[in-house]
């Protein structure tokens, strides 16, 4: 193994070749020695930066799945027209999910959360504020939108945001289960066309 000399650029390597092997293979089923032999470091580089495999997935989930997750929220949120920023979130979403090894390997942070949030505290936590930040991000949009006058103001902001960012985890799940692209599209659409009733003068 050639040494990795940046100690910042080691930890990145490990993080990024864990969070791909967690996400094909899954958590528990991903051990150490196969992160270490695709890193390509050592056994006390790891541990330097990670004491255990489960500060690890911590860290994975954090800063890969949860950051990346949490980026593409908050940048479509950050819009004034939520429904015309969502739906094009969700078309991205479902261009990327059409790839037939992304409908097998599903959403990373919904493959983690449904594998670890029942038995370790620490990932169960974790997932749990990225979903209340999420709720929080889209349900001020959705005021802002309200303001604007591009929502009807008769709806419940805190349901309507809880109910969206519940819909792309079991879209996610059920396209993983059945592996239908025609699934897809059926609930895409679906997601779109109940958006739509939200706006103003519908």
């Amino acid at each position: 193994m050639a040494p990795l000399r940046d100690p910042d650029i080691t930890r990145q390597r490990i993080l990024g070749v864990a969070a791909e092997e967690f996400h094909l293979r899954g958590y528990k089923a991903t051990s150490l020695s196969d992160i270490l032999t695709r890193a390509e470091v050592s056994k006390g580089a790891l541990y330097h930066h990670f004491p255990n495999k489960q500060e690890l997935g911590y860290a994975v989930l954090e800063e890969a799945y949860i950051n990346d997750c949490m980026s593409m929220w908050r940048q479509a949120m950050a819009q004034d027209d939520i429904i015309k920023s969502l739906g094009d979130m969700l078309e991205e979403m479902r261009s990327h999910c059409v790839n037939e090894d992304v409908m097998k390997q599903g959403c990373p942070v919904n493959n983690i959360a449904q594998e670890m949030t029942a038995q370790d505290a620490g990932f169960q936590q974790r997932i749990s504020a990225m979903y209340t930040t999420q709720a929080k991000l889209v349900e001020e949009a959705l005021n802002r939108s309200i303001a604007a006058g591009y929502i009807r103001d008769d709806i419940d902001p805190e349901g309507v945001a809880l109910f969206i960012i519940s819909c792309l985890p079991g879209m996610m799940g059920i396209v993983k289960a059945t592996r239908s692209k025609k699934d897809l599209e059926k609930m895409h659409q679906g997601l779109l066309n109940y958006l739509e009733t939200l706006r103003a003068g519908t």
